[in-house]
């Protein structure tokens, strides 16, 4: 260390506080990477890798990128799953003496980012969990709008897998004594960065923000997330909203499969062409209105109130297209104001973030404007359109703002007596030495007298040799420097404007830097008025967004109802019509009584089973968030819970076959479902032997129609499953129709009351083209299996199924899995209050 030169020292200084963090280390208009950090960082992001000298004539490895670009780069080592340490420059170079002070200002992990998010759709989540034995506590927060919510999950580690993938959880904190079995399956979720926070106690700024939780175990998860962030952002989080209860009890409840399986946000195959429902309906014109459709379509309503409000709001708009378009008009001019907060909390907001602001604020008021005197909008009367603000930036900014505080002319003139002064000395600097010359040759009556510039000198006045005689004391001339042709004079005028017309611009961009700063801190006092107009702005955008796409030809309100009636009166995959198909779609109808619980689906591959299905739960989704759906008519009940298992896949990271995440997504549905869920299962049990799948198939189905009474759609190639029509209350059976002529079949994509014949799979395989030599033998082969069946008919006979509640299930699990040894006293009196409580069937 003695050897190194002195800025090395300082860089190693703080390296050594921050050894697991990548550190970009600002030096001039760069930051800077050296030693390991460079190396790694230069592969990562392709950068040029070139050496320092560190003292003792030894090089130092660094790269760089400059302060203005490095966001990218930022971007891209967050999202592989570093974490970034920013060193800035504490004190301004011109001024320090010595080397110039620097430290950390910021920790950027992948659940802190803000800026650097590289999709401004989407939320990215950190997340701090709490153990309190009989489940975990989640407090998890999105930094870049300041969003905070809390949960409270049953004791599951696959629970909080599903928590973390369902809700985009990038990072999550734990206490350093977490049980290593959990965090063994926690590294198994991709892109998922573990850190740890022993910190608990809630800072008083922080206690109105969550007064209302009642739970201990919410607030200690709360107070180590807030103790993680302040550790990591270097200050006070000003920007957190109240944080919210996540109650279950009041959105239908998707798990992660289901968002997965129906393809609702991201589609299954990355680089496919699916359209996701998300990019359908996603009509927004702001980031922030996305953001929130998107929480939408992840939590539909299921209170009948809340549905019948959106959707009135909905109806209103497409009622009413001007004024939806006058709307539409007020949201392209709203930029993403809850970012905006953030950046003005953390005081890393540019000029242009505050102008986006004002640009913002003039589109509040005439949007309330509208909406006054709307029924479904009578809450709106409550939005401060905040005036005050928006005076308070116009009469200071200016319209066009450059990219950063450090360029000068942020402000518009008149607002500040000493800025225009500067600004006037810059601008007219040359005219007033234009004129000092003038005068000067009037005063001394020296003609050819010529005032000049260099960087030594600064300003001077010259005269020829021949007109030197002519200078006279009482000019107040200073000899400067003689030359061969002429004499250069100073005099205490131009040398008193000198140093006024050199520094003028410095001083400004000085003076407007201070404005700035003052002005953010003005700002800042707004931030939580400001949250709420930007939740109001976006509410607006999400709507408008429903109803652009509700008032597209063919789609209906529809009508919930109470009574467990599913009526779908030519419906059709509302995707699907978007595509660029060469077909028209087919519609088809689903009519579900109370009585009606499994509707045993058969058919052909490639027949429409699988659209069929997902048809069906993007309806009841786009119902109840208060959309209009694709279809002559609809009525629906209520869902509570989807549940779906489609398609296909291996859970490769997790060790687990098809077969197994089959089980694994069956097992959640039986497990959750209640008589008011739907289930969505296509074709359960074909990943293991034809017996056993078709056991495993009857079973569940049993299990559904008996015990759960959820509807449920089960599409299945094990035509035996269809005698349970005949033998079992609540199932009935639908097929997909074909029309087969010579050996060659044509989809109908019909879906209609009663049973498939037969599978068509070698009628399929002929389609694909397979040798006819395959084909043959595999229809000889067929007719051998077939009387085989017919020799040795499996019993389908329905028996009896024990059935344990599942709140004596769950209390048997806690109690199997209790640590006797290490529970505290006031840990079991708590414990033992909510199994009494599960006892009784309660939540």
């Amino acid at each position: 260390m003695e050897k190194l030169t002195p800025m090395m020292k300082q860089y190693f200084d703080v390296k050594n506080n921050y050894p697991d963090a990548l550190l970009f280390y600002r030096l001039g208009d760069f930051y800077e990477l050296f030693y390991e950090d460079a190396k790694l960082v230069s592969l990562e992001c392709d950068l040029v890798l070139t050496a320092r000298g560190s003292g003792n004539d030894q090089k130092a490895p660094m790269c760089g990128v400059p302060h203005h670009a490095v966001t990218p780069y930022i971007q891209k080592l967050i999202s592989r799953g570093y974490k970034v340490a920013i060193v800035e420059q504490l004190e301004d170079p011109a001024l320090a003496k010595g080397i110039v002070k620097r430290d950390v200002i910021r920790i950027i992990t992948p659940g802190t980012v803000m800026d650097e998010s590289a999709d401004e759709k989407s939320e990215v989540l950190i997340a701090a969990v709490e153990d309190d034995i009989t489940g975990y506590a989640i407090a998890a927060c999105e930094m870049a709008s300041g969003k905070t919510i809390l949960r409270r999950i049953e004791h599951s580690r696959f629970e909080l897998i599903q928590y973390c993938l369902r809700n985009n959880v990038r990072e999550i904190v734990f206490h350093s004594q977490i049980q290593e079995r959990v965090l063994k399956r926690i590294r198994e979720i991709p892109n998922l960065m573990i850190s740890f926070c022993d910190q608990e106690q809630i800072d008083v700024f922080y206690q109105p923000l969550v007064e209302h939780v009642h739970r201990d175990s919410l607030k200690t998860a709360y107070g180590r997330l807030i103790n993680y962030l302040q550790s990591t952002q270097f200050k006070t989080l000003t920007h957190l909203q109240r944080a919210e209860i996540d109650d279950t009890q009041t959105y239908c409840e998707l798990d992660f499969s289901t968002i997965s399986n129906l393809e609702l946000l991201t589609p299954l195959r990355p680089n496919g062409k699916t359209q996701t429902l998300f990019n359908y309906l996603d009509r927004c014109k702001s980031a922030m209105g996305s953001r929130l459709l998107k929480s939408w379509i992840e939590k539909p309503l299921i209170d009948m109130q809340e549905i019948s409000l959106r959707q009135n709001q909905v109806q209103s708009f497409v009622k009413d297209f001007i004024l939806k378009d006058q709307l539409i008009q007020h949201c392209k001019g709203i930029y993403d104001l809850q970012r905006i907060c953030a950046k003005i909390a953390f005081k890393s907001a540019v000029p242009q973030d505050l102008v986006r602001l004002m640009r913002s604020l003039r589109q509040i008021g005439p949007m309330k404007e509208s909406l006054k005197g709307l029924d479904p909008y009578q809450w709106v009367v409550k939005i401060d359109p905040l005036v005050d603000l928006l005076a308070l930036l116009e009469t200071r900014l200016s319209e066009e703002v450059p990219a950063t505080a450090k360029e000068g002319g942020i402000f518009i003139d008149g607002f500040h007596e000493t800025l225009d002064h500067y600004r006037e000395v810059m601008t007219g600097g040359s005219r007033w030495l234009l004129n000092f010359e003038i005068r000067e040759k009037e005063r001394t009556g020296i003609k050819n007298l010529k005032v000049g510039y260099n960087r030594v000198f600064g300003y001077y006045i010259e005269i020829s040799k021949g007109n030197a005689s002519l200078v006279k004391d009482d000019f107040g001339y200073i000899r400067k420097q003689t030359l061969t042709n002429g004499e250069r004079y100073i005099s205490e005028e131009l040398k008193s404007k000198e140093d006024e017309l050199l520094h003028a611009k410095e001083r400004a961009i000085r003076l407007e830097e201070e404005l700035f700063n003052t002005l953010i801190d003005e700002v800042s006092v707004f931030l939580p008025k400001i949250q709420v107009v930007a939740n109001f702005a976006a509410h607006i955008d999400a709507l408008c967004a429903l109803a652009e796409i509700s008032s597209q030809s063919g789609f209906v309100l529809p009508k919930l109802n109470q009574n467990r009636l599913i009526h779908i009166e030519e419906g059709k995959h509302p995707l699907l019509s978007m595509s660029q198909l060469n077909h028209e779609v087919v519609s088809n109808s689903l009519e579900m009584n109370e009585e009606d619980v499994v509707f045993v689906l058969t058919g052909p591959n490639m027949g429409g089973k699988s659209t069929y299905m997902r048809q069906i739960a993007l309806t009841a989704i786009m119902a109840q968030m208060g959309c209009y759906v694709l279809a002559k008519k609809a009525s629906l009940p209520i869902f509570d819970r989807i549940f779906t298992r489609m398609g296909a896949s291996d859970d490769i990271l997790g060790g687990k076959s098809t077969f197994m995440v089959e089980m694994n997504e069956a097992n959640a549905a039986l497990q959750k479902a209640t008589s008011s869920s739907l289930i969505l299962f296509d074709e359960i049990g074909r990943g293991t032997s034809t017996y056993d799948g078709m056991a495993l198939a009857q079973a569940i189905i049993e299990y559904i129609a008996t015990i759960t009474k959820a509807k449920t759609i089960f599409s299945t190639h094990y035509h035996e499953l269809t005698a349970l029509a005949d033998s079992l209350v609540g199932v009935s059976n639908v097929f997909v129709q074909v029309y087969e002529k010579d050996e060659e079949i044509t989809f109908l994509y019909r879906v209609k009351r009663g049973k498939a014949d037969k599978s068509y799979g070698i009628n399929v395989a002929r389609l694909a083209h397979l040798p006819d030599a395959v084909i043959h033998r595999a229809k000889d082969l067929l007719k051998q299996l077939e009387s085989r069946r017919r020799v040795v008919q499996q019993s389908m006979d329905v028996v009896e199924i024990i059935h344990v509640p599942k709140h004596l299930e769950e209390i048997q699990t806690i109690l199997s899995s209790l640590p006797i040894d290490s529970i505290t006293p006031l840990q079991a009196l708590t414990l033992l209050d909510e199994l009494k409580e599960k006892s009784k069937g309660g939540k």
